[in-house]
């Protein structure tokens, strides 16, 4: 039986990651972005080439990650890295927004990306905030016996 994954310079590639939601996502975020910047070289302003090359490159990064198993390594370095990817998904949607906005007043063949891309963050915000860990702790064991018991008591 083939498998999907193998080895490439030490990393295995698993390009089943694709297919799944986030996969989707991410690959729509990268592969627009780079439609966009590339075309709002001539298009765009430079808020929205900024947003288009960040989104290119950040969004790609995060897939790229995902494609090669290095998000577990990834995590195990920067705990942190579901919480910075989830708040950068928020602040390109509300610099995203921001850009559809103002494309209202100066349409251009560049809002189309825009609109894309809003969508492509506004779904994949909306899937990894339902999937995040809540921010309010549980409360702890409330003796020093429990804790050492792992809390069962």
């Amino acid at each position: 039986k083939l498998t999907t994954t193998s080895m490439v310079f030490g990393l295995t590639w698993d390009p089943t990651f694709l297919k799944t939601r986030a996969g989707m996502t991410m690959t729509v975020e990268s592969g627009v972005g780079l439609l966009g910047a590339v075309i709002s070289i001539v298009l765009g302003n430079g808020f929205e080439s900024f947003i288009y090359w960040s989104t290119f490159f950040i969004s790609g990064f995060f897939l790229f990650t995902h494609v090669t198993n290095l998000t577990q390594v990834l995590e195990s370095k920067v705990p942190a890295i579901a919480k910075i990817h989830l708040g950068y998904l928020a602040i390109w949607t509300v610099m995203l927004a921001i850009a559809c906005i103002y494309r209202f007043v100066a349409w251009n063949f560049i809002s189309i990306f825009s609109w894309v891309l809003l969508f492509a963050f506004l779904i994949d915000l909306f899937f990894k905030y339902r999937s995040s860990p809540s921010s309010t702790a549980a409360p702890g064991p409330a003796t020093p016996a429990a804790a050492e018991a792992g809390g069962k008591f």
